[in-house]
C-alpha cells in the first residue's frame, strides 16, 4: 500500500505542475488576445472606409476596363490559407484544414495552388495534394503590413499573368472572444456588386476627382485587396489566441479535477494504511496478552 501512496503522491505533484503551466499559458494567451483584438478592431475603420470608397467608385466606371474585375475560368484556383505557427489552440488548425479539404473536393479536376501563411500549414500540406505553391516564411504573430502588401502584389501579378484564374482567402474570422469561425472569402476577381454597398449613397456620391475616376479606382483596388488580407491575418491571430486561451482554461480545469480525484484516492489509501497499521498493533497487543 505504501508503494501505491507514493505513486499517487507523485502523480498529484506532476498534475499540479501541469496545471501551473496551463494556467500560465492561459494568462499569456489572454494578454496577447487583448492586444491582438485591439489591432484587429483598429484596422476595421480604415478597411471599411476604403471598401466604401472603392464601392462608390465602382458604380461610376466600366468594370470591363479593369483586369482585377475579370476572372479567368481556365486558370487554377489559388487558395491563400492563413494558419498559425504554434499549437495548443484547440480545433483552430483542424477546422481550417477541413475547410481547405472541402474546397478541394468541391472542385475535382481543377488545378489548386496553395499559398500558405504559418508553420502549421506548411507542415500539414507538405506531401499532401494539392502541394504548396508558395509558403511565406513570416512568423504570423509578428508579420508586418509590408510583408502582406508584398505577398498580395505577388498574387495579383500571378492573376494578371493568368497563372491563377481566381483567388480565395481561407482564414478564421474573429466573431467574439468565445466564437471564431473558418471562412472562405473571394479575393480575385473582385466582384463589383460586393463593393457597391448602399446604392442610394453611391448615387449621391459625386465628388470632383483628379486625375480621373478610372485612374484613382485602378490605384485603389490593390490597396483594397491588401487591407482585406491584412485585416484577415489580424482576425486570424486574434482567433488563434482566443482558442488557445479557451483550450488552456479547459486543460487547467481538467487538471484541477484530476488533482481532486487523485487527492481523494490518496486520502483513502492513506486512511486504509493507517487503519491496517492500527489493526496490526492491536492484534500484536492482544497476542502478547494471550
Amino acid at each position: 500500500m505504501a508503494k501505491g501512496i507514493k505513486e499517487l503522491r507523485r502523480r498529484i505533484r506532476g498534475v499540479k505542475n501541469i496545471a501551473q503551466i496551463t494556467r500560465a499559458m492561459e494568462m499569456v494567451a489572454s494578454t496577447k488576445l487583448k492586444r491582438l483584438q485591439e489591432r484587429a478592431e483598429g484596422s476595421k475603420p480604415y478597411g471599411e472606409a476604403l471598401r466604401m470608397l472603392v464601392g462608390r467608385l465602382a458604380g461610376k466606371v466600366e468594370s470591363e476596363q479593369f483586369p482585377l474585375l475579370r476572372g479567368n475560368t481556365s486558370g487554377a484556383i489559388g487558395l491563400l490559407v492563413v494558419t498559425g505557427d504554434k499549437g495548443l489552440c484547440g480545433a483552430y488548425h483542424s477546422n481550417l484544414f477541413k475547410t481547405v479539404t472541402a474546397l478541394v473536393q468541391q472542385n475535382p479536376g481543377t488545378p489548386i495552388k496553395l499559398f500558405v501563411y504559418g508553420g502549421k500549414g506548411r507542415i500539414y500540406f507538405r506531401g499532401r495534394k494539392p502541394g504548396i505553391e508558395l509558403a511565406y516564411p513570416d512568423v504570423v504573430e509578428k508579420i508586418p503590413f509590408v510583408s502582406v502588401r508584398d505577398a498580395v502584389r505577388g498574387l495579383v501579378k500571378r492573376f494578371l499573368a493568368g497563372e491563377i484564374g481566381s483567388l480565395k482567402l481561407v482564414s478564421t474570422r474573429f466573431l467574439s472572444a468565445a466564437q471564431q469561425k473558418p471562412e472562405v472569402r473571394d479575393l480575385l476577381p473582385i466582384d463589383p456588386a460586393s463593393l457597391l454597398g448602399d446604392p442610394v449613397a453611391a448615387k449621391h456620391f459625386d465628388p470632383i476627382l483628379e486625375p480621373s475616376t478610372e485612374v484613382i479606382f485602378e490605384r485603389l483596388l490593390p490597396k483594397y485587396l491588401e487591407m482585406q488580407v491584412y485585416g484577415a491575418v489580424l482576425e486570424a491571430l486574434a482567433s488563434e489566441f482566443a482558442m488557445r486561451r479557451i483550450a488552456m482554461k479547459a486543460a487547467t480545469d481538467a487538471a484541477n479535477d484530476m488533482i481532486s480525484s487523485l487527492t481523494r484516492q490518496y486520502n483513502r489509501a492513506r486512511q486504509e494504511t493507517i487503519t491496517k497499521e492500527l489493526l496490526e498493533i492491536v492484534g500484536g497487543a492482544e497476542a502478547l496478552k494471550g
